[in-house]
């Protein structure tokens, strides 16, 4: 009996390093290199986070964290968007806190309401951290409210993405 138990711990452990080493490659490449947009500020718009959201409906809590702060962190390594890779190892890990993966769906009110908020959230820190890096708020907040269309893209191609993973039930292959 111990040995079960034992091997469905070390199963659940791999599937989820594996899933987290995954995930991080497709937010690498998501955020840092397909639908890759420069900005003003040494950054750019993407629809990474929808990647991000997408692990912390499916990940338990600390693999999120991790596979969001790896995977966003190289995307801005590898794209040149090098005084961005500190910020973002911090605030992609925050923004995974809302999210919950203990339904057997990925949509669920709790992850789309995490989603919107996310999107603010993430908004607003990177607006914080752009202020605090340029020395001036004022150009930050212009250069965000523009930046707007980020999340809400992120949003709707994970409410897209959650919508089709959930009709497959691709949540019956993690464990809880």
């Amino acid at each position: 009996m111990e040995t079960t138990k034992t091997n469905k711990n070390v199963s659940t452990k791999t599937r989820n390093l594996v899933t987290s080493a995954l995930l991080a490659a497709i937010i690498c490449l998501v955020t840092g290199h397909i639908l890759h947009i420069p900005t003003v500020n040494g950054g750019y718009a993407h629809i990474g986070d929808s990647i991000i959201y997408l692990s912390a409906a499916i990940l338990p809590l600390p693999y999120a964290m991790v596979c969001s702060a790896i995977g966003a962190g190289l995307a801005d390594l590898t794209s040149g968007a090098f005084i961005w890779v500190v910020p973002t190892l911090m605030i992609k890990p925050i923004i995974v806190l809302l999210f919950s993966n203990k339904s057997d769906k990925i949509l669920t009110t709790r992850n789309i309401v995490a989603a919107f908020l996310a999107g603010i959230i993430g908004t607003v820190l990177y607006m914080f951290v752009e202020g605090l890096m340029f020395g001036n708020m004022a150009v930050a907040f212009a250069i965000t409210a523009v930046g707007m269309i980020q999340p809400i893209g992120s949003f709707i191609v994970f409410i897209i993405l959650g919508i089709v993973l959930d009709k497959i039930n691709f949540k019956q292959f993690f464990d809880r």
